[in-house]
C-alpha cells in the first residue's frame, strides 16, 4: 500500500488515465525508480490550472500504485499529496498527446500538475509529444525520451519556485538521446479561426444559434529563432525553466 510512502515518481496528465502517453511513461519508468499513478478519470486536455473546489471528488483505486480522480491534473497532484500522502522525489506530467509549446503552457492542464507540484514544495516536469498528422506515433519511445531528458534534467538545479516543460520532438529517427536545448517559451500566439459547423442550416438549428469549431495549423505556427517551438520543430528535445513566482 501506497499511501503515506515515499516514492521516486509521483504520474499524472491530462489526457486521462488510460492515454497511451501515460501508460507507456508508466511501462518505462518502472525500470527507474517506485512509482504512484494519480490521474484524471478522462481527458481534461486543455483544463488550464482549474481546480474543484465546490464539487466532491471521487477517487478510484485501481491497484497497489494507480488511482483515478474526477479532477483535473491539478486536483490530482492536490489528491495524491494532501490526501494520499504520496511524497515523491519528482512528479511527472505527461507524456502529453500535442506539444506544449509558447503560449499553450497557459492553457495546458499538463503543465499545470507541474506547477501545482511545484507550489507545494516538489520537483515537477511537464513532458509533452509534438504531433504531425503525417508521422507515426511511438509512444514507448516518447517515454524513453522523456526519462532521457529526466536524467539531464535532474542535475541542474532549480530555485524553489520553478519547474521543467519539456516537449519532445518528432524525428526520422529512433535514437532515444536526441539533444536537449534550454530556451524560452515562444511569446507568439499559435493562429487560430472559428469555423461554422457545415450541417447546422440542415439539421435545422434556429439561425438564432450557431454551432462553431475552433480551427488552426500547429504546424504554421510563429517561430522565432532559439525559442522553444523553433527548437522543437527542428529536432531538439526543448527544456523551459518556469517559474510560479508572480509578479
Amino acid at each position: 500500500m501506497l499511501n503515506g510512502l515515499d516514492v521516486d515518481f509521483l504520474l499524472t496528465n491530462d489526457d486521462g488515465i488510460e492515454a497511451e502517453g501515460l501508460v507507456s511513461l508508466v511501462q518505462a519508468i518502472a525500470k527507474v525508480g517506485s512509482f504512484a499513478v494519480v490521474a484524471p478519470d478522462t481527458v481534461r486536455s486543455c483544463c488550464s490550472h482549474a481546480v474543484t473546489t465546490a464539487e466532491a471528488l471521487s477517487i478510484h483505486r485501481l491497484d497497489a500504485k494507480r488511482w483515478k480522480v474526477s479532477g483535473t491534473p491539478a486536483d490530482c497532484v492536490r489528491v495524491a499529496i494532501k490526501h494520499l500522502k504520496i511524497r515523491p522525489k519528482w512528479v511527472l506530467s505527461g507524456v502529453n498527446e500535442g506539444g506544449n509549446l509558447g503560449v499553450d503552457i497557459h492553457y495546458s492542464g499538463t503543465v499545470a500538475g507541474a506547477r501545482e507540484a511545484t507550489l507545494m514544495g516538489f520537483r515537477a516536469i511537464a513532458v509533452s509529444q509534438y504531433l504531425r498528422r503525417d508521422r507515426p506515433r511511438d509512444w514507448p519511445l516518447s517515454a524513453l525520451r522523456a526519462i532521457h531528458a529526466w536524467t539531464h534534467l535532474r542535475l541542474i538545479e532549480l530555485q524553489e519556485d520553478q519547474f521543467w516543460n519539456v516537449n519532445l520532438p518528432v524525428v526520422d529517427h529512433s535514437n532515444i538521446e536526441l539533444p536537449i536545448a534550454p530556451c524560452e517559451p515562444e511569446p507568439q500566439m499559435l493562429a487560430y479561426e472559428f469555423a461554422p459547423i457545415e450541417d447546422q442550416i440542415e439539421s435545422g438549428v434556429s439561425s438564432d444559434l450557431q454551432i462553431i469549431k475552433y480551427t488552426s495549423n500547429y504546424q504554421l505556427r510563429p517561430r522565432l529563432e532559439s525559442y522553444d517551438v523553433d527548437k522543437c520543430f527542428g529536432g531538439n528535445i526543448t527544456a523551459s525553466r518556469l517559474s510560479v513566482r508572480l509578479p
